[in-house]
Formats: C-alpha cells, sequence, structure tokens
C-alpha cells in the first residue's frame, strides 16, 4: 500500500478527528498527547526496556504475539511481547514532569508517533494485503531507521504519518497564517528563528521534525546561505554604520 502525502494527510485528519475536538484556536495550541493517544485510540500498551546496545534501536511495535530477538547487554536475548504494544527503549523513559521543552521529551514524542503510524497504516491495508504481510513478517517488527532504500517505503509513510499526527496542517496554519520562513543554508535569520523555535516549544517537537514538516508544507523555502538577510542586524543600519565611521571603527558587514 503504497500512499502519497495527501493520503497520508487525510488519513492524519481522520484519525485525530476522532480523537480530539476539531473547534480549536491559536490560543488552544498545545503538543498533541501522543501517548494518551496511542491508548486510548489505537488501545496500545507502552512499555519501556533496553532494546538494543547503546541505544541505537528506539522503538517496536508489534501487530502480534511474538517473540523479539534483541541484541542488548552485549549479548543475543529474546524476549516475548504481546500484540499491539509499543517497545521503547529505556533512555527515552520520561522524567516525573514532562516537559515540553526537553529535548529527550521530543524524541519520544516522535518515536511514539512513528509507532502508532505503523499501527495506523497495518490496521489500514486491505485484507488480502495484510495477510501476506502477516505471514512474511509474522516473526518481524518494524523500528525506526533511516530511509535509505526503496524497500523502506514503509518507514518513509511512518515518519510522515507521524510527523502529521504530531504536527497537524491546521495547527500550522493557525501558527503561520500566510507568513513563510526562509532558510539560508542552515541558518535562519533572528525574526524566523524566534518564530520557528516558538512554534516547535508550542508542539513539542524538534528542530529536525518541524524543518521537514515545514518543507513538506511549503512554510519553509531553502536558499544558499549567500542570500542570507536579516532585516534585524544592525550591521545593516546605516546609521549605525556611519557612527562606527566617526570613532573609527569598521562594521565587519555593510549592507550593500
Amino acid at each position: 500500500m503504497r500512499l502519497s502525502y495527501k493520503d497520508i494527510e487525510m488519513i492524519a485528519i481522520a484519525e485525530l478527528y476522532k480523537f480530539m475536538s476539531p473547534a480549536i484556536d491559536v490560543k488552544g495550541i498545545k503538543p498533541i498527547l501522543i501517548g494518551t493517544f496511542a491508548a486510548s485510540r489505537l488501545r496500545l500498551q507502552i512499555k519501556y526496556t533496553c532494546l538494543s546496545n547503546y541505544s541505537k534501536v528506539l522503538g517496536i511495535t508489534t501487530y502480534a504475539d511474538t517473540d523479539i530477538v534483541l541484541h542488548r547487554y552485549f549479548r543475543e536475548e529474546t524476549i516475548y511481547v504481546p500484540a499491539k504494544t509499543i517497545l521503547l527503549d529505556d533512555s527515552l523513559s520520561p522524567p516525573g514532569i514532562w516537559n515540553k521543552y526537553d529535548e529527550k521529551a521530543k524524541q519520544r514524542q516522535f518515536t511514539i508517533a512513528h509507532e502508532c503510524a505503523h499501527q495506523i497504516l497495518y490496521r489500514r491495508m486491505p485484507e488480502d494485503e495484510r495477510r501476506a504481510f502477516d505471514m512474511k513478517y509474522s516473526k518481524r517488527t518494524m523500528t525506526i531507521q533511516e530511509l535509505t532504500t526503496v524497500e523502506d517505503w514503509r518507514e518513509w509513510q511512518a515518519n510522515a504519518l507521524a510527523a502529521a499526527l504530531i504536527m497537524p496542517k491546521k495547527y500550522i496554519e493557525l501558527l503561520l497564517g500566510n507568513r513563510k520562513l526562509f532558510l539560508f543554508g542552515n541558518r535562519m535569520n533572528k525574526p524566523d528563528n524566534l518564530l520557528f523555535r516558538n512554534i516547535g516549544n508550542r508542539l513539542g517537537v524538534s528542530n529536525t521534525a518541524l524543518t521537514l514538516r515545514l518543507k513538506q508544507l511549503g512554510y519553509l523555502h531553502v536558499l544558499t546561505a549567500s542570500d542570507y538577510f536579516d532585516p534585524t542586524d544592525i550591521e545593516c543600519d546605516d546609521e549605525f554604520y556611519l557612527a562606527e565611521q566617526k570613532i573609527g571603527v569598521h562594521a565587519n558587514a555593510r549592507c550593500s
């Protein structure tokens, strides 16, 4: 089952509509409670354990009761995991008080969303396709990994759906309106950077996740580093530049 961005967006909207009220204004925007979504909407259990050496594997989800082989504690170990379970690496275990500014919390948020996405996509498969999938992957689970080959199509879809679940398109539209952000190489100017970080904290997501989502929705445009322009840069203030000349101090750069 190969889906387009439009297909994935519609799936995310449908799932979130069943989980929360669609009526919301910009003041009501806050991080999606993806753990609650997993438990109440998808009926998934979330458990923490060591999944690998050096935390290389962050999350695993199961569709059926199965045995999973883990490479952890520098040895191979087989554990039994019941169906409809999300296993998270214990490096992501939640603190006593959840903090949306915490990078670990943001990583945990996306990992749970990624595994939820696999479950949603699996349940939406046609019956015959699901049977074939079960035969092929009866002893296998999905883990977070980089998209590197065509075979990772399911991972691409899961990442796209995860992003749409924790960064709903409606939220982005409310927060940005007609405003577009610009990335000059690997940096933003001060106004864009301030707004970008505010949105990331409002939604409780990492900079990387937000960057990819804004690009996908057409709200973030990438330019070259040589195109950099910051309207608040004091070195671009002509009066400041003239004052520097009077005291014999030269600016590092001058606006043309």
